[in-house]
This record gives C-alpha cells, structure tokens and sequence, in this order.
C-alpha cells in the first residue's frame, strides 16, 4: 500500500497545465476589442474612399461644364442659373451653372456646382463647386 501511495504522490502533487475559465474569456475580450477596431477602420477607409471617388468624377463633370462654356457648345444665360443633368460612368450627375460680370465687361465668371442627387436643399454643400473665367465679347 506504501508503494502506491509513493507512487500517487507526484501524480497528485504535479499542477494540471492549461487555461482557466476566466482567462480563455478575458482572452476572448482582447480579440473581441481587436477585431471591433479592425472592422471600424475598415469602414471609415472605404467610405473615405467612396467620398473620393465621388469627388473625382463630380471634378470631372465640372471641368467638362467649363470646358463646353469655353469653346461655346454650352450658353450659359445671363439671369439665372442653368440646371442639368449629365451622365459620366453609368451615374447621372446634377449641376448647376451661373454666369456672372465681373469689372472688366469683356471677363465673365463662370461658377459650377455639381451634385450627387437631383433634390437638393438650400443648406446643402455641392460636391464640387468651381469656377473659371472666359474672356468675350462685349
């Protein structure tokens, strides 16, 4: 019987090896914390993304305005603004012109706004606001 409970001894006294309850879910909280970061980065870089991307064609749109203005394919009326809509990448963009004096009678001041949806409020910011000056007739 003493040889058994010699040979019991080290098997009772040797520590069991692993993880407790509570350190596999503390564990579990730091990767939980983790990842939560990673996706919330994730999403803010590809809506940043997206804002770029839509900034670069509304860019576009705008240029490609000034530039009919300027070799006169588009007539832009002295009054009041011009509102259209142009298709560029299968999206349908939404601008709105006006022509303005300047000091000099012969320089007139061309400004674009271009937006992402038809129905816009008078609060909201365009996407891209530009503007240009064309030398013409008096």
């Amino acid at each position: 019987m003493q040889l058994l409970v010699r040979q019991m001894v080290p098997f009772i006294q040797r520590q069991c090896s692993g993880l407790t309850l509570i350190e596999v879910l503390i564990g579990m909280a730091i990767v939980s914390i983790a990842l939560a970061a990673i996706i919330k980065t994730t999403t803010q870089n590809i809506q940043a993304t997206k804002y770029l991307q839509d900034k670069t064609m509304a860019t576009w749109v705008g240029q490609q305005v000034l530039n009919e203005v300027r070799v006169g394919v588009l007539t832009l009326p002295s009054t009041n603004d011009l509102k259209q809509k142009t298709v560029l990448l299968g999206r349908d963009w939404y601008w709105e012109s006006s022509q303005e004096e300047t000091a000099n009678s012969r320089i007139k001041k061309i400004t674009v706004n271009v937006y992402a949806h038809e129905n816009v409020d008078q609060d909201e910011f365009p996407l891209i606001n530009l503007e240009s000056y064309i030398y013409g007739k008096e």
